[in-house]
């Protein structure tokens, strides 16, 4: 092959290269989902029951090959109640509750379980069951159709096989010749109601999911669950640990509307209100599949966002995510991990002083716009000895009566990093956000990490000495160590009054009064303390700081696209 030949087809070979690596950079960008899925009641907190509507009336059915197949319709207002088919009792005033039959079955009541009888055999749809169902209704027996591997007719909700069984003579009486069986309880079936509360149909085909929708005439399209509406669809699933479940099938754009005016104020500065839409944003789409056993996304909760559905919307929230649509916080061209909180009290925290890792983008910085009037800026809390003995003892520590509570370590940026509890059998020292759980009260936190202990005697002898740093930033707690003067060396306690430390400026430190006994924590932020402070950006955006520049300078290296 000649030079000049080679030099060609060298030519060809990198154009090639260049233009299939662009096609493959293409085809590998990333993509976000549309959708997302939102667990509205689930684990612990699942659902017995749930009723749907919508204003202009909805569609009950499944989707297949992205389709949606509609079994039934409903009317505008009307509401269909779902339930799992499962155990209940109807006291005499009529109310419906469910109850573990491995604990005994209930001394009085109606009860209702998951047996019944099959009434022949499979038909071809579900207009041929409901066609039977009318028959047979006819002839004194409430029957309704089953979707479970094919159609069928089913009829009776019996706490027990032996019950299903002694009724099948007096079916056979009434109804001829036809095949009667008793049919298992299974833990994929939900049953469907109309308002007033007769069987349209139990839903048990475990390949497909049960979908509510409001129908097109809706406008806007909301569907309401327990009379609280919500945008997009509903899913009603059951699994072992989160029976019934229901989600909310939501575009992620109409999803951050409900959260967004849940995690600030609607009212804040615009450019402050966009910050947290993308913020929420990056939280969501970073949390996809975090709950993918029960087949979801998030919860509606703090354990994810607060989404409070369609009532919480409002305007200015709206036009937030509208005006950041699909706008993300990215560190090398990946989802941050997003954290917000309410207030730093005046500087953010490194994410290792908190959660122990060190990542780039979560460092501490200051929060210069953050007014010391803002909302949960200055905060104080008083415990007694008995109370810190009583959380102690609630988590399983027991040191004795408490002496004494000194804070050991400050973070550079000026919050408590170990806290040591004193008692007359020992001591115990709390790390990081430990500090917060166990000062924290009926399931909350303490507030921040960034306070100082003022104290007195109590017995022995307890205190606080407080000394501001070089920089006047963050203070030391010296109780209970030792002080060289020149008359000697002594410890320093605060048995009687006050401690006054003199620096070489005159100029003195003084810790006040407070009773025997008691701990009086003052303190200044709310919240975890790493990201972004909303008191914060609220004041960035008051002083012309746009979306993206705040939270650029609340996580150091990010990009916003």
């Amino acid at each position: 092959m000649s030079k000049k030949l080679w030099r060609s087809v060298a030519a060809i070979i990198v154009i090639c290269f260049v233009f299939m690596s662009f096609q493959s950079n293409e085809a590998f960008a990333k993509t976000y989902p549309e959708i997302i899925r939102v667990g509205l009641y689930s684990g612990s907190a699942s659902a017995s029951s749930v009723a749907l509507s919508a204003n202009s009336g909805h569609e009950i059915g499944y989707y297949k090959d992205n389709k949606f197949v509609t079994l039934l319709t409903e009317k505008g207002g009307a509401q269909s109640i779902f339930r799992k088919d499962a155990y209940f009792i109807k006291s005499s005033a009529g109310v419906i509750s469910e109850y573990d039959p491995n604990e005994g079955m209930p001394f009085e009541g109606e009860t209702y379980g998951p047996y019944h009888i099959q009434i022949g055999n499979n038909v071809a749809d579900l207009a041929a069951a409901q066609k039977l169902c009318s028959d047979y209704r006819a002839s004194g027996v409430i029957a309704y159709p089953v979707f479970e591997d094919g159609w069928s007719v089913w009829t009776g909700f019996y706490s027990d096989s032996d019950k299903a069984n002694k009724d099948i003579s007096s079916l056979a009486s009434k109804l001829g010749g036809i095949s009667l069986k008793v049919i298992d309880k299974s833990a994929s079936r939900i049953i469907v109601y109309n308002s007033n509360f007769e069987p349209l149909l139990i839903f048990g085909d475990k390949n497909l999911k049960l979908t509510i929708r409001p129908d097109s005439s809706n406008n806007p399209r909301l569907i309401s669950v327990n009379s609280k509406p919500y945008r997009g669809e509903i899913e009603l699933r059951r699994f072992s640990d989160s029976d019934m479940t229901v989600i909310n099938i939501v575009n992620i754009e109409q999803y951050l509307y409900g959260v967004v005016p849940r995690e600030i104020e609607s009212y804040a500065p615009m450019e402050a209100l966009k910050a947290q839409a993308v913020a929420a944003r990056t939280f969501a789409y970073r949390s996809m599949g975090s709950y993918k056993k029960w087949d979801f996304d998030v919860v509606n909760t703090v354990s994810s966002q607060v989404y409070g559905g369609y009532n919480d919307e409002k305007a200015t929230t709206n036009q937030a995510v509208d005006e950041t649509k699909g706008k993300k916080a990215l560190y090398n061209g990946n989802l941050i991990s997003m954290h917000y909180f309410s207030s730093s009290g005046g500087r953010t925290e490194d994410n290792i002083y908190v959660w122990g890792s060190d990542i780039p983008y979560l460092k501490s910085v200051e929060d210069p716009y953050e007014a010391g009037n803002s909302y949960n800026y200055n905060w104080s809390r008083t415990f007694t000895a008995e109370d810190i003995k009583m959380k102690l003892f609630i988590s399983g520590v027991e040191i004795g009566d408490i002496v004494t509570m000194v804070a050991d370590e400050y973070t550079p940026a000026g919050r408590v990093n170990k806290l040591r509890i004193v008692g007359t059998k020992g001591s115990i020292t709390y790390s990081n956000e430990d500090i917060r759980i166990i000062l924290g009260d009926n399931g909350s936190y303490l507030p921040s990490r960034m306070f100082t202990i003022n104290s007195s005697g109590s017995g022995t002898g307890s205190g606080t000495a407080s000394v501001i740093s070089a920089d006047g930033k963050s203070t030391l707690n010296v109780y209970g160590n030792k002080a060289v003067t020149s008359s000697g060396v002594y410890d320093i306690l605060s048995t009687s009054g006050p401690v006054k430390v003199t620096g070489s400026d005159n100029t003195a430190i003084i810790t006040g009064n407070v009773p025997s006994g008691t701990f009086v924590l003052t303190g200044k932020g709310w919240g975890h303390a790493i990201g972004m402070s909303q008191e914060g950006a609220k004041g960035l955006a008051r002083n012309g700081y746009t979306y993206d520049q705040i939270l650029k300078h609340y996580f150091t290296g990010i990009t916003v696209e």
